[in-house]
């Protein structure tokens, strides 16, 4: 037993013990976010309070965005993620107060808590993804968290279905489906309780994650300064407006044309198939090393560009089609029509996962330092979170979907050069990514954990493919070392 206790302690060091409870945090709570926004007008007959209440929740996105990464280097990621598993169970259970009992005030209150928590959530899992895995792990560490979460939508879309398999008109989803998904929300706690500290993860190839020393709030505040004036955020900003814009139109457009039951199996299968199948092979070819990572980011940034094009004209034709319907029908599982609207929906689906990992893999890909990256991800979240709120806006405003879907193809087109020159010219090799976010250190048979656990696999000082060894001189890690207050991302 004292064996078994040990190798589990030792496995829970590894990056990708973290990866895997980032990725089941994001099955818990924005995968089921996702799934019941997928519904369409968060599962109600009509999106106008959905879309208010979640322009609450990315309103506190956005604002929570310029923050969090602070927070996340002054108080660590572990905290940060358990602060961002908190506020999502509440905001289902308010929708079902909404349905239920006609109740308005509560909702936009879940609304609140979900986007404080989810800024959090979102900032803390983007930075533990792209400093705790070696560096050619990453683009699958981000593609793996995408994968849960988006098939977390999946689940919650097939339970809406289950549910709600008689719901052949419009109308809102059961109270059990707000039960279900509240429910898997409270999961998610305890295991962001269990991730460790930055300084206790040792990789495979025996280094650690550099150290981002807290100096001060004043400190942190002219690092934020920077990021927000530096070029590559400069440039990839109307992109990272653009890859949230999206979900309103989508969401609402599942609502407005089809009924409870083809809701349900349209969420389900726009989490499916692209993100949670075709996600996993985008991160793998991200990371394949036998092309540089400037080749990967040219040859990958061109294809989505060019592939989201293509979908957003395609959507556009089926928008007008739809728009001859006449409005007092309702597309259901059976109707011939009803195939359109999947193969849209699916295709749908893979442009808004990609779009997400194209986003994170760039800026992982910067050679950002961890406290810099960390306030560039919590910077991509709030901004991503501004374009989802005006475009929830504009949805309360009952705005016309086609000129809604006009905003997704202007936004898109004003995005995509900004992202295709960071990806061309901005991105840093491997070796500068490695050099970046990595130490390496001696094991002189003290090493330790940070809390007085040693671990038994193998620390050795063999640097990673290309690394760059930046310290003067060997620095040798103890258990004093171990024990020294550092803050955040380390």
């Amino acid at each position: 037993m004292p064996f078994l206790s040990r190798n589990l302690r030792n496995l829970r060091y590894r990056p990708w013990y973290s990866v895997l409870v980032v990725a089941w945090l994001g099955f818990c709570h924005p995968g089921m976010f996702s799934a019941l926004n997928g519904l369409g007008a968060s599962g109600e007959e009509t999106p106008a309070l959905s879309n208010t209440v979640n322009a609450v929740v990315f309103g506190s996105l956005t604002v929570g965005g310029f923050f969090t990464g602070i927070l996340c280097n002054y108080i660590g990621v572990r905290w940060v993620l358990t602060i961002g598993s908190l506020g999502y169970a509440p905001y289902a259970a308010a929708l079902y107060t909404n349905a239920a009992f006609g109740n308005t005030w509560f909702p936009i209150l879940g609304g609140l808590l979900c986007g404080i928590s989810g800024v959090h959530l979102w900032t803390a899992t983007g930075a533990i993804n792209l400093t705790f895995p070696e560096v050619r792990h990453r683009g699958r560490a981000v593609a793996t968290k995408f994968v849960f979460q988006n098939f977390g939508g999946f689940i919650g879309g097939i339970i809406s279905f289950g549910i709600n398999a008689s719901g052949s008109t419009r109308g809102r989803v059961s109270d059990a489906t707000y039960f279900a998904f509240t429910s898997i929300m409270c999961l998610g706690l305890i295991p962001a309780l269990t991730v460790p500290r930055p300084d206790q993860v040792v990789r495979k190839d025996g280094s650690h994650i550099a150290a981002h020393k807290f100096q001060s709030l004043q400190e942190e505040f002219i690092g934020l300064k920077r990021s927000l004036v530096s070029i590559n955020f400069l440039l990839l900003l109307p992109y990272i407006l653009y890859c949230q814009w999206d979900l309103a139109y989508m969401w609402t457009w599942n609502a407005a044309y089809h009924s409870v039951r083809a809701r349900g199996l349209l969420s389900a299968f726009f989490y499916l198939i692209g993100p949670t199948i075709i996600g996993p092979i985008q991160g793998y070819l991200l990371d394949r090393t036998v092309w540089t990572r400037r080749s990967r980011a040219k040859v990958g940034t061109t294809l989505f560009a060019v592939l989201s094009l293509l979908i957003w004209i395609y959507g556009l034709v089926v928008q007008y089609q739809y728009d001859n319907r006449d409005p007092t029908t309702v597309i259901d599982i059976h109707d011939p029509v009803f195939a359109k609207s999947f193969l849209l929906f699916v295709l749908y689906g893979l442009l808004e996962n990609s779009s997400m990992i194209i986003l994170y893999w760039i800026i992982g890909s910067l050679g950002l330092p961890p406290g810099e990256l960390a306030s560039l991800v919590g910077l991509a979240v709030g901004m991503g979170s501004a374009g989802s709120t005006a475009a929830f806006i504009i949805g309360a405003k009952n705005v016309a979907l086609k000129w809604q879907l006009w905003a997704n193809v202007i936004t898109f087109f004003v995005g995509i050069p900004g992202l295709l020159y960071v990806a061309w010219f901005r991105v840093a090799e491997d070796s500068a990514l490695d050099a970046a976010t990595s130490k390496r250190v001696f094991d002189d048979n003290s090493s330790s954990t940070g809390d007085g656990v040693e671990p038994s696999f193998d620390a050795k000082l063999v640097p990673a493919d290309g690394a760059v060894l930046v310290a003067p001189e060997p620095t040798r890690f103890s258990k004093e070392l171990a024990h020294t207050r550092t803050n955040g991302i380390e």
